[in-house]
C-alpha cells in the first residue's frame, strides 16, 4: 500500500520560497505557485495527489477540503483537477486551539442534551467512589438482611454460583479488605469457617495485577482461621467489562485448572448490573434497599455511558465527529482521518504531559528543599524524573527498622497524594504495624484510604500538599515515637 513520502515532500517544502498571502489577512497563510517555484511538473504533481490522498478532511467555511499535516503545518489547495491547480497553500497549525475549540463543541452537546432530560443527581457519580469505595458499597448490599436472611447474598451466589451455595448461607461473616496473607488483601471475603469463602476481586477500575494474587488468597484461606480446604473456596473476578479477566500473573494454571467450576468472572457492565436489575432484587420491598438498588445500578450505567441519555448524547456527539471530519461512511477514508486527528491530539497531550511533568518536578524539588530545612535529623527519600515516578519525602525509623515507613508526597498520573508507604524491610510485618497504637490511630481512621503498597494515603491539592506532608509527619513523629 502506497504511503506518503514525508521526507520527500520535506525537501520539496524546503526547497520553496512560501508568498504570505497579504490580501487574505483574516485567514493567514502562505503558497506557492506553480510554474514559478523550484518544483518540477511531476513533484508538483505529487504534491497535490499525497495531499488529496492522504489529507485529513476538514471544514474551512462551505468549503471540505482535505489538509496534509506536516510538521507545523498544513497543506491544501482548492479542489480543481490535477491539471488546473495552480497553487498549493500552507498555514501554521493550531492544534491546542482546534482540540480545545472541539472539547468545548462537545461538551456543549452534552449539556444541551442534559438540559432537555429530567432532573435527577446521583450521588455516587458525584463523589466518584474508589475501588475500596465500590467495595464497600457492593458489601453493604450483601450485609442486607431481611428476616433475618441474607437475601440479597442469596441472590447473588445463586445467580452466577450455584443454588446449593446460596442454600448453605446462614452467618457468613462479610469482610472487606480482609489480610489472608501478610501481604495480600482480598477486597470483599464473604465466608463461614469450615464451610465456604467466597473471594471477590474487585478490578472495576482494570487497576493492575499483582503477582500471584488469587493464588495466595487461595492458599491464605487454608489458614486454621478459616478452617477450608480449596474445594469450598469460590473466586469472583470483578472486572470492568468482559473484556478484562486475570491473566496467569494472578494465578498459575493448575490453580486455574482446579478452580475451573468454582471460578466466575462477573463484570460490572454486564454482570452486576443485570443483577441488581433483576426480579429477585426489585422484588426486594424495603423503600430503602430500592432506593439504594436504583442509584448504585444508575451510577454504574452512567459509569459504562449505558443510560438513554447517554445515548442520545453518543448519538449527537457521533454526528458532530462525522460532520466536523467530513467521514462518508468510506471505511478506509474514515479510519485514516480518524488515525490522523488522533495523532495530532495525542502529539499535543504528549507536550502538555511533558510541561506538566516538568513543574511537577519542580515542586517536588521546592519540597525537598523545604524537607531539609524543616527535619534535617530524617532521612530523606525522593525520586525526580521526567520519564517515571516524582516523589518526595522521609523515612522514620519503626521499633528495630532504621528504614521503617516512607512518609512522601507522590504524583500518580494526574493525581497527587500523600501518606505512609510500607519498606522493604516493614512489608514482612505490615499486619503487625497496622494494628500497632502508632500506626493504628492512622491506618484505621477514615481520614485516609487504605493501600496495598500504601500504609495509608490521601489526595490534596497542590497549594496544600506540603503542608499536609509536614503535618503528617510531625504526627506520625511523635506517635510512633
Amino acid at each position: 500500500m502506497e504511503q506518503v513520502n514525508y521526507d520527500k515532500i520535506r525537501e520539496m517544502i524546503a526547497r520553496c520560497r512560501w508568498t504570505y498571502a497579504k490580501t487574505m489577512p483574516w485567514a493567514p497563510h502562505e503558497y506557492i505557485v506553480r510554474g514559478e517555484c523550484p518544483l518540477t511538473e511531476e513533484e508538483f504533481l505529487y504534491f497535490i495527489d499525497m495531499q488529496r490522498r492522504f489529507g485529513v478532511q476538514e471544514r474551512w467555511g462551505s468549503y471540505s477540503l482535505p489538509y496534509l499535516y506536516i510538521d507545523d503545518y498544513k497543506y491544501w489547495t482548492m479542489g480543481a483537477s490535477y491539471d488546473k491547480t495552480t497553487i498549493i497553500n500552507r498555514a501554521k497549525t493550531d492544534v491546542l486551539g482546534d482540540t480545545l475549540s472541539f472539547c468545548g463543541e462537545l461538551k456543549r452537546i452534552r449539556e444541551d442534551v442534559r438540559e432537555n432530560q429530567p432532573f435527577l443527581l446521583n450521588v455516587l457519580l458525584e463523589a466518584q467512589p474508589n475501588e475500596e469505595g465500590v467495595s464497600r458499597i457492593l458489601k453493604g448490599f450483601f450485609s442486607y438482611r431481611q428476616d433475618g436472611e441474607y437475601v440479597a447474598l442469596r441472590s447473588f451466589v445463586r445467580k452466577f454460583l450455584s443454588e446449593e451455595l446460596a442454600s448453605k448461607i446462614r452467618k457468613p461473616v462479610l469482610q472487606e479488605e480482609e489480610y489472608v496473607t501478610d501481604q495480600k488483601r482480598i477486597d470483599i471475603l464473604v465466608y463461614e469457617k469450615g464451610k465456604y469463602a467466597i473471594v471477590f476481586e474487585n478490578k472495576i477500575w482494570d487497576a493492575t495485577e499483582q503477582e500471584n494474587q488469587l493464588s495466595n488468597y487461595i492458599r491464605g484461606l487454608k489458614d486454621q482461621k478459616y478452617g477450608l480446604t480449596d474445594d469450598q473456596v469460590y473466586i469472583i473476578y470483578l472486572p470492568s467489562d468482559e473484556g478484562h479477566g486475570p491473566t496467569d500473573r494472578s494465578w498459575d494454571k493448575n490453580i486455574q485448572k482446579l478452580f475451573k467450576n468454582r471460578y466466575r468472572k462477573v463484570s460490572f457492565k454486564e454482570g452486576i448490573i443485570s443483577w441488581l436489575d433483576s426480579e429477585e432484587m426489585k422484588s426486594i420491598g424495603d423503600p430503602n434497599f430500592c432506593q439504594s438498588r436504583f442509584l448504585f445500578s444508575d451510577y454504574l450505567k452512567r459509569v459504562f455511558n449505558l443510560t438513554p441519555t447517554d445515548n442520545m448524547e453518543q448519538r449527537e456527539i457521533d454526528k458532530h465527529i462525522n460532520s466536523r471530519l467530513d467521514l462518508n461512511g468510506d471505511r478506509y477514508h474514515d479510519m485514516e482521518t480518524l488515525n490522523e486527528t488522533i495523532k495530532r491530539i495525542n502529539g499535543c497531550v504528549k507536550e502538555l504531559e511533558r510541561n506538566r511533568r516538568m513543574l511537577c518536578c519542580d515542586a517536588a524539588n521546592e519540597w525537598m528543599a523545604n524537607l531539609e530545612r524543616d527535619f534535617p535529623d530524617l532521612e530523606k527519600h525522593s525520586d525526580i524524573r521526567l520519564s517515571k515516578y516524582i516523589m518526595a519525602g522521609v523515612i522514620l525509623p519503626y521499633k528495630e527498622y532504621k528504614k521503617g515507613i516512607i512518609v512522601l508526597l507522590e504524583f500518580i498520573g494526574q493525581d497527587l497524594i500523600y501518606g505512609a508507604l510500607y519498606t522493604d524491610d516493614t512489608k514482612k510485618i505490615r499486619v503487625e504495624m497496622q494494628e500497632s497504637d502508632g500506626i493504628r490511630p492512622f491506618y484505621k481512621s477514615k481520614e485516609f484510604t487504605k493501600g496495598v503498597d500504601w500504609l495509608f494515603y490521601k489526595s490534596t491539592s497542590l497549594e496544600d500538599a506540603y503542608d499536609n506532608l509536614k503535618n503528617l509527619i510531625e504526627r506520625m513523629t511523635n506517635q510512633i515515637g
